[in-house]
């Protein structure tokens, strides 16, 4: 009788064991899948209660190959893998929007000298509209004279028409003027955000250009 002790087979032992009492085109896999009761069963093929209920698809020495997924397991897979690939599309998206940004504005110099670009611009259509108020504001007083005339106020139709026109004028030039104003405003707001933002930007590429200018030998 043998001194030594009995050792339990290891389970990769065990599967190929099993896997040489099968035929030689059976060995190929093996399938354990769920039936819809709830238990198990193992089979040579895939079944059609492996493709509803799941299981697994082993190698001959018992790994797992693959894992087979439920219809239900297949859709929360692939929204999953959705989700993913959009919260990747975002980060890339933010990753270039800021690559895009700090070249545009390398520093601060360039960001002001913009803003006083944009500035300048609207400051322009104001300058316009008031140099145009002024004028109609002389007209408005020849016609205001030529008025006096006629105390009762039945105008004559021409100078009538000249003042409604006159006052509708000072009207579209007096919104332009405000409106520009608040677009001044608007782009004051802007670029003190961007700043905000490119603050911190120009901070992390300083910081990892003088990482990488440390880290180089040829600077040192």
């Amino acid at each position: 009788m043998p001194s030594h002790a009995f050792r339990p087979l290891s389970r990769a032992a065990l599967w190929a064991a099993l896997a040489g009492c099968l035929p030689a085109g059976a060995q190929a896999a093996v399938f354990i899948c769920r039936d819809a009761q709830g238990g198990t069963v193992t089979t040579d093929h895939l079944s059609s209660a492996c493709l509803q209920y799941g299981g697994r698809e082993l190698n001959p020495d018992g790994s797992v190959q693959r894992v087979i997924l439920t219809p239900r397991q297949q859709q929360e897979q692939q929204q999953q893998q959705q989700r993913q690939d959009a919260l990747r599309e975002r980060t890339l998206r933010r990753q270039r929007e800021r690559r895009a940004l700090i070249a545009r504005y390398p520093n601060d110099a360039v960001l002001q000298a913009a803003q006083s670009s944009d500035l300048h611009s609207v400051q322009a259509l104001i300058d316009a509209a008031q140099a145009r108020l002024q004028v109609l504001q002389r007209e408005h007083a020849h016609l205001a004279e030529d008025a006096q005339f006629y105390p009762s106020g039945n105008y004559p139709a021409d100078l009538r028409s000249r003042m409604d026109m006159n006052r509708q004028e000072r009207r579209q030039e007096l919104a332009l003027v405000a409106s520009q104003r608040q677009q001044m405003q608007r782009i004051r707001k802007r670029y003190a955000g961007l700043h905000a933002r490119l603050r911190v930007l120009w901070a992390r590429r300083d910081a990892a250009e003088a990482a990488a200018g440390v880290a180089d030998p040829a600077t040192r």
